[in-house]
């Protein structure tokens, strides 16, 4: 098999410490968003690929599709094959997840990490597969972006792959759904322990449970808004 092992880059689509504290308030509680950059940086050194960091002094466009979209061609045009792309809200990834798809994306496949709100924490593939002009048409902003990203290579014969399910934190209740066991790095598990505790004390919501129908979720790296009604 031909391996591609210095023409896959890694593209990590985040936000800076500052900005996700706005777009997402109670990632400031216990330097959760600093914590979760700091996990996601040492993810991408430990690859070995080469890493592109778009945060949002990088990011072009005025939506998320197009943002992405743009960050994404700007790393083929520097002549890579194909790329991994991944954010800052997955605190279960590990790199054997971008191993895992370095792997399929050498098979000449495509691949994708899901997460339980529909959304995914990871995503693999070739230059070949990239169309930029469906990328903007896809709904980026709901909970149906895995399904249709999927459905919309299957459409173009593209085999892709899923990792498996994991959960990311695009809201405060997320919180809750998470293992802290499972959760290698220790900064991390402690900041999310702490964050859980302190729930309440930021919020005018009460009941976790509350908090999810108040949430509007904008799937994926670099969500450009968040709404939280706060005391």
């Amino acid at each position: 098999m031909k391996t591609l092992d210095k023409k896959i880059a890694l593209l990590v689509f985040a936000l800076s410490d500052e900005e996700e504290v706005k777009r997402k308030p109670f990632l400031a509680q216990d330097t959760l968003a600093k914590s979760l950059n700091k996990h996601t940086k040492d993810i991408a050194v430990q690859s070995d690929l080469p890493v592109f960091h778009f945060d949002e002094t990088k990011q072009i466009g005025d939506d998320f599709g197009t943002r992405f979209s743009n960050a994404i061609r700007s790393v083929f045009d520097e002549g890579y094959d194909g790329l991994i792309a991944i954010g800052n809200d997955c605190p279960y990834l590990q790199v054997n997840h971008i191993h895992q798809a370095k792997a399929i994306l050498e098979n000449g496949e495509a691949v994708l990490g899901p997460t339980y709100d529909g959304g995914f924490y990871l995503m693999g593939l070739s230059k070949k597969d990239f169309d930029y002009r469906a990328f903007l048409t896809l709904s980026w902003n709901t909970n149906k972006i895995f399904e249709e990203f999927f459905e919309s290579l299957k459409t173009r014969r593209i085999e892709c792959h899923s990792l498996e399910k994991l959960w990311d934190i695009n809201y405060l209740s997320a919180l809750e759904n998470l293992v802290l066991h499972r959760i290698r790095n220790a900064r991390l598990r402690s900041s999310i322990q702490s964050a859980v505790k302190r729930r309440s004390t930021n919020y005018f919501v009460s009941k976790v449970t509350e908090l999810k129908l108040l949430h509007f979720t904008l799937f994926n790296k670099g969500s450009p808004v968040f709404y939280f009604f706060q005391s």
